[in-house]
């Protein structure tokens, strides 16, 4: 029997009858994303608090206070780095990958989570330098 040869089927009823489900709201587990918040409201605090003056103002003591509070784990191993080459606000703003290998600090995570932190610092830096340039102006 060909598909075009077979018969429609038969239904009782043409009718539909509307079908009504409750849905409930599903609980949302917001914790992740207020864990991620409260690490970044720390992160600033703890950036603020440490140094209220622009980065490329800080002394080596300085820069060398914001890596331990920054690396509480491995700080040691950045500070002795930064020490030993002498490394104030204005240097470390500087910093790139090589240079970093340079100093010793050749560990690929290491290096790329302090050149990110240093980014962020530069940033902080521009947005202080341009604020207090507009200020200056008004």
């Amino acid at each position: 029997m060909d598909c075009e040869d077979a018969p429609e089927p038969q239904f009782e009823s043409c009718q539909t009858k509307p079908v009504h489900h409750h849905l409930q709201p599903l609980p949302l587990d917001h914790s992740g994303i207020q864990l991620e918040l409260e690490e970044c409201k720390i992160r600033v605090v703890k950036n603020t608090s440490v140094h209220n003056k622009p980065v490329s103002l800080w002394t080596e003591d300085e820069v060398c206070e914001w890596i331990r509070s920054q690396y509480p784990e491995h700080g040691s191993i950045f500070v002795e780095a930064l020490s030993e080459h002498a490394i104030s606000g204005r240097a470390l703003l500087r910093l790139t990958a090589g240079k970093l290998e340079q100093m010793g600090i050749a560990h690929e995570s290491h290096c790329q989570s302090l050149l990110k932190e240093i980014q962020q610092l530069r940033i902080q830096d521009d947005v202080e330098s341009l604020t207090a340039a507009f200020a200056d102006e008004h």
